[in-house]
């Protein structure tokens, strides 16, 4: 009988004889589910790759010109005509002088232009290979960026939907209600600013399949994606997008306006003269105030304080985690180590940095002991996570949870609460274990309460998470084996904070004028602030 030999890290799925591969994948302890959820409620109808505005309203009008021009129920057809319209847009926006990033494709535009040299552009070419397969082209994706990037964004805000009876064919919403702003609006609105000429230029290339660049010049002068046109219908309407309700074509009794609320707590926030902001910054500012404004809770500001608390939680976990394997790494290499006495030495090890920072005795002191002397500050261990490696990673990242704990336990049961009422909580959520598990275990000593950690909720968790992710499936995302209580590095980690969408908002509200490239409000900013946001909502 043949004898198998497994290498490079492959093993054999018990009972099913399949080979079964390593990949790095993400959120290897499956906690990062909770913020998204969270940046998903707060700001619906964008996402983390929509990077401009303009695009809502280009797309609208593509597909009313596509109705009008084709009308085909093939969405094969429907793909060439939005591929080739996106390429061209790319190809024209490397004749900008400004920021062109946020352009789907430019990349690969900026090859075929300034590294190849091309000047009159095959969109068949750069769109399709020649056996219609859509791999090493301006986009991978089948149905371009549009379809990929922008779709669920365009759905939720509604002015985006499938065609009635026909899956896979797209067209823009109609009027419906002059509170809500749809696909015919936005749509009409962008034609106003496409004169004749460049209109019938854009449409006659995307039907030929060439462009040269004496041509993208010209269509770059009004249909550039990067800036929306002041003082006109569709900056208006793209404004007002925004500002209506989160989901305007669901009926509802009390509609969601977190998007809108966000919008006011972000332009009030930059209206303090915010040094060297950032999204996280706005953020922050939100979990340092707990949601509060003035003594009093806000509802959306809750949410961003609820999220910056799941993102410390994820972080701190992970770090734990990164640490452990760095741990493991380093004293074992590719070989076996009987698990237990990987947990004892990383326990070991820890109680000796917190021991050495004067925050334990030894350890036999109570984990009580410890949070009594702390001086909680998630910044500071934030940091030192960040930056430390190994033993002193996970040591930080305790204490960044122990910080977590310290600073929040009067509002863990309203978090928790939060959490139910909005169904954001998911498995791992940090504030249940805070109640449910950490406040009992503050008399263990804090060597059984991190020896146990590591054990539960660092080591097994991820198997668990692990195991879950391949379903049926021959690529799994473990970053270590166990077997018969021994276990072997694969590989690590490291933390990182989620994208909470308010980048893209940041860069909508920019491209709408609203802010400087300092991002300082501009007079309409101030003006929007007035007229939309006079009292707290």
């Amino acid at each position: 009988m043949a004898e198998k030999v497994i290498r490079n890290n492959q093993s054999l799925v018990p009972f099913f004889g399949e080979r079964l591969s390593f990949i790095r994948g993400l959120d290897p302890l499956g906690l990062q589910n909770t913020s998204d959820s969270t940046f998903s409620m707060l700001l619906p109808g964008l996402n983390n790759v929509t990077g401009r505005i303009r695009y809502y309203s280009f797309y609208c009008w593509l597909l009313d010109e596509y109705s009008k021009r084709n009308g085909s129920t093939n969405p094969e057809e429907q793909k060439v005509f939005i591929r080739r319209a996106e390429y061209i847009i790319a190809l024209s926006s490397q004749y900008y002088d400004g920021d062109a990033s946020g352009v789907p494709g430019s990349n690969y535009a900026s090859k075929e232009i300034n590294v190849h040299n091309i000047t009159n552009h095959n969109l068949q070419g750069g769109t399709f290979k020649p056996d219609g397969s859509t791999a090493e082209t301006y986009w991978n994706y089948s149905f371009g960026a549009f379809g990929q990037y922008y779709l669920g964004s365009l759905r939720d805000i509604g002015v985006v939907n499938n065609r009635e009876q026909v899956g896979n064919i797209y067209v823009r919403t109609n009027s419906i209600s002059e509170n809500v702003i749809s696909g015919e609006s936005l749509a009409n609105a962008f034609d106003e600013n496409i004169t004749s000429p460049i209109k019938k230029l854009f449409f006659d290339c995307i039907e030929t399949g060439f462009v040269n660049d004496i041509q993208l010049k010209s269509i770059l002068t009004e249909l550039n994606l990067t800036h929306v046109p002041s003082n006109t219908s569709e900056h208006d309407l793209l404004v007002k997008l925004l500002l209506q309700k989160d989901y305007p074509l669901r009926i509802e009794e009390e509609p969601s306006t977190f998007r809108n609320q966000t919008l006011g707590h972000l332009l009030k926030f930059l209206s303090t003269e915010v040094e060297n902001f950032y999204d996280r910054i706005f953020v922050y500012h939100a979990y340092n105030e707990k949601g509060l404004i003035d003594g009093e809770k806000n509802y959306s500001l809750t949410g961003w304080y609820y999220y910056q608390f799941n993102e410390f939680w994820h972080f701190s976990n992970t770090s734990i985690f990164n640490g452990t394997l760095s741990h493991l790494e380093s004293i074992a290499g590719p070989n076996w180590l009987l698990l237990s006495n990987l947990l004892t030495e990383v326990t070991d090890e820890i109680i000796k940095e917190f021991i050495e920072q004067g925050l334990l005795e030894d350890g036999n002191s109570s984990l009580k002991n410890l949070l009594e002397t702390l001086d909680p500050n998630e910044y500071n261990f934030l940091n030192s996570a960040s930056e430390a490696n190994g033993i002193k990673k996970a040591s930080s990242a305790f204490l960044l949870m122990f910080s977590q704990y310290l600073n929040n336990k009067d509002e863990l049961i309203s978090l928790k609460e939060y959490s139910e009422n909005n169904d954001l909580g998911k498995d791992g959520e940090g504030s249940t274990y805070f109640l449910t598990q950490f406040a009992n275990k503050l008399s263990q000593d804090a060597h059984q309460f991190i020896f146990e950690y590591l054990y539960k909720n660092i080591i097994y968790r991820h198997q668990y998470v692990a195991f879950r992710k391949i379903r049926g499936g021959s690529q799994s995302t473990q970053k270590f084996i166990i077997e018969d209580q021994h276990i072997r590095y694969l590989g690590n980690f490291e933390a990182g904070y989620t994208g909470p969408r308010l980048g893209r908002l940041i860069g909508f509200i920019s491209d709408l004028g609203i802010i400087d490239s300092d991002n300082r409000l501009t007079k309409q900013g101030v003006s929007l602030i007035e007229s939309n946001y006079t009292t707290h909502d």
